[in-house]
């Protein structure tokens, strides 16, 4: 078994950072999934008092027995990430033009418990095992609206409690 704590890379100014937001987005056309992309960029530090959760993910690597270790570990990671957004993310559909789209949104920490068993021929892949903190959250630039519509609904509650 091989543990592998997956951490950013080690870029000047990317070191202190240890929450990074995620979000999938699953295309579908004429009820066919056409495409599937993962995004994953820092967060702000503000989110440090977020409600993370613990979430264990496990799962099967579909590759060769000779496939390069570094591969596997980043396509574990991808997949651990997705599974966790599609159980626990925030969800949310956009139509355009027969198109739709599933957003699926969150937030987690850095590092990422990664457990990687041997491969396992009846099932042609890597299983995995992946430890996340993950709270779920909206993209970034709705942070700054998302802040004020809960100012003013505290300012409105507020001002009702003031006529009680």
């Amino acid at each position: 078994m091989v543990l592998i704590f997956l951490k950013p890379l080690a870029a000047g100014h990317l070191e202190g950072i240890v929450i990074y937001y995620i979000r999938f987005d699953l295309k579908s056309s004429s009820q066919r999934i056409t495409d599937g992309k993962l995004t994953m960029v820092p967060a702000d530090q503000d989110l440090r008092a977020a409600n993370f959760s613990y979430f264990p993910i496990s799962g099967i690597i579909q590759a060769l027995p000779q496939e390069a270790a570094h591969i596997i570990e980043v396509k574990a990671k991808q997949n651990a990430f997705i599974q966790l957004l599609e159980q626990k993310g925030l969800k949310s559909v956009t139509t355009v033009n027969y198109d739709t789209i599933i957003s699926y949104e969150g937030c987690v920490q850095v590092p990422v418990a990664l457990f990687i068993s041997p491969y396992d021929d009846k099932n042609k892949g890597f299983p995995y095992t992946a430890r996340v903190f993950f709270s779920p959250l909206s993209f970034p630039d709705q942070w700054e609206s998302l802040r004020r519509r809960f100012k003013i609904k505290e300012l409105i509650e507020n001002f009702f409690l003031f006529f009680k």
